[in-house]
């Protein structure tokens, strides 16, 4: 058995990341997009669909009828005048007239198109009027004060107005609409529809449930990243699997991730290569099996005696990613922990490698109980003597306990994640499960990240590694139970 692991500074529960909204926005960046264009299209759409108006503004000279002693009582009685008049031009029986002056051209209340004001610490009277179109506003507005003139005029006569009011200067025809104001509505759609976007990528951030790495992070679930996989296309699967050596960059570059984690497990173990490595994950189909060969290959090019064992007894996978041509045979895992085969009966050795493969064999009837059994222990401790390097490739720790026995009483733990689909909360868990059974996990790998991170062309010699970038599939095996 593994000595105790020294605490690890990974196994405590790291601070959190400050928020990095930048970091959110170009996560989101496409529905953020969506989003901005959306509102920003929305308000453009509005815009153009207003109707346009025209306002235009009539002055008028107020006067009172007889001189002031001085200029300051003659400014108060102006202003006092002002005020009045100004109630007077909105009454309802001006609006009238108007209206019947400018006839059917016009259909609405003109007193609800028209703003009276007086113009401060002045004897002006100010009519401003606004419709649809350029003629009908200056027609309003004029009319409006020349019938007010007129109405002024007649009140004089009579001895019933005190002051008298005249077109200062008459209403102009506008030459531009007033409302909508395209350039400003669009300015302000522009700031709501940063701010949706915003919202919209928050939101989205929050509801998705992935577990999202950035480029720059060293760390996740409060483990170091030892390892980055990159995504590899279909086509350089399928040579690599023929056993052709690879030739696309992207290969290479896997090729080469694999040898990386191969030399940071020792950093990641107090400076000494563990000599069994458990390779788990939270869920299916996230390049567990595919990261245990590959790392069990990358073994074998520094002439280390390897074993890979399939530890995954419910639904085993790493014989087929082999090709399928150690097959499920009468003997595997599951005969050698219960003592029906030998370690050397139960074997294969990889062809041109210094890799022996160990598949499940044939499948038990209960998993858990046999690898919770002391025979795991011993053969840990008979691999672990024969063998430079043993790699378990175990089940999905969401699945069953078998995983966290297997990691129990390895020297090390590897989670794989996958950069495209691992949840957040099932991994959380898993690190939780593999803390509980107090094992020593070593570090993370992420799988099938952005391969235009290996992109400088570095990577040009041809490695001898299978590296399947396909999900985890389960095998086809029909072998009976042990």
């Amino acid at each position: 058995m593994p000595a105790d692991p020294a605490p690890q500074a990974s196994d405590a529960h790291s601070p959190p990341r400050p928020f990095d909204l930048a970091a959110v926005l170009w996560r989101r960046r496409v529905v953020a997009l969506c989003a901005f264009v959306a509102v920003l299209l929305g308000v453009g759409i509005v815009t153009a669909s207003l109707p346009k108006v025209y306002e235009t503004t009539a002055y008028m000279l107020v006067n009172p009828d007889k001189p002031a002693n001085s200029d300051f009582e003659q400014t108060q009685i102006s202003q006092a005048l002002v005020t009045t008049y100004a109630e007077l031009v909105k009454a309802q029986n001006l609006a009238n007239e108007v209206a019947t002056r400018l006839g059917d051209s016009y259909t609405g209340d003109p007193s609800e198109a028209i703003t009276v004001e007086g113009v401060p610490e002045s004897q002006l009277l100010t009519i401003t009027g606004e419709a649809n179109s350029a003629e009908l506003a200056q027609r309003l507005t004029n009319s409006y004060a020349e019938i007010f003139q007129q109405r002024i005029r007649e009140l004089a006569k009579a001895n019933a107005a005190s002051g008298r009011a005249s077109i200062a200067e008459p209403a102009t025809l506008p030459d531009a609409p007033v409302r909508p104001r395209p350039k400003l509505y669009l300015a302000i759609g522009a700031v709501l529809a940063a701010l949706a976007a915003m919202a919209v990528a928050l939101l989205a951030e929050r509801v998705d449930r992935r577990l999202h790495i950035s480029d720059d992070m060293t760390e996740v679930l409060g483990l170091p990243i030892i390892g980055r996989v990159p995504y590899g296309t279909a086509g350089s699967v399928e040579r690599l699997l023929a056993g052709e050596p690879p030739g696309d960059r992207e290969s290479r570059a896997a090729a080469e991730a694999f040898r990386l984690l191969l030399a940071n497990l020792a950093f990641a173990n107090m400076g000494e290569r563990p000599r069994t490595v458990a390779i788990v994950s939270s869920d299916e189909q996230e390049g567990k099996s595919t990261t245990a060969l590959s790392l069990g290959r990358a073994a074998g090019e520094l002439e280390l005696q390897t074993l890979l064992v399939e530890a995954d007894l419910r639904r085993p996978s790493l014989s087929a990613k082999t090709g399928g041509w150690a097959g499920a045979g009468r003997f595997g895992f599951s005969t050698v922990l219960v003592h029906r085969a030998t370690l050397a009966e139960a074997t294969w050795a990889l062809p041109g490698s210094s890799v022996d493969l160990l598949p499940a064999g044939p499948l038990p009837p209960n998993p858990a109980a046999l690898l919770g059994s002391q025979a795991l222990r011993e053969f840990d401790e008979e691999a672990k003597d024969r063998f430079s390097l043993v790699v378990y490739d175990t089940p999905p720790l969401s699945v069953s306990a078998d995983a966290s026995l297997v990691a129990a009483i390895t020297d090390g733990v590897v989670l794989v994640v996958d950069a495209r689909r691992t949840r957040r909360r099932p991994a959380t868990q898993a690190v939780d499960q593999l803390r509980r059974a107090h094992a020593n996990i070593l570090g993370v790998v992420v799988n099938r990240v952005d391969a235009n991170q290996y992109g400088s062309g570095y990577y040009t010699a041809d490695p001898a590694l299978i590296v399947d970038q396909k999900a985890d599939e389960p095998s086809t095996s029909t072998a009976p139970p042990a």
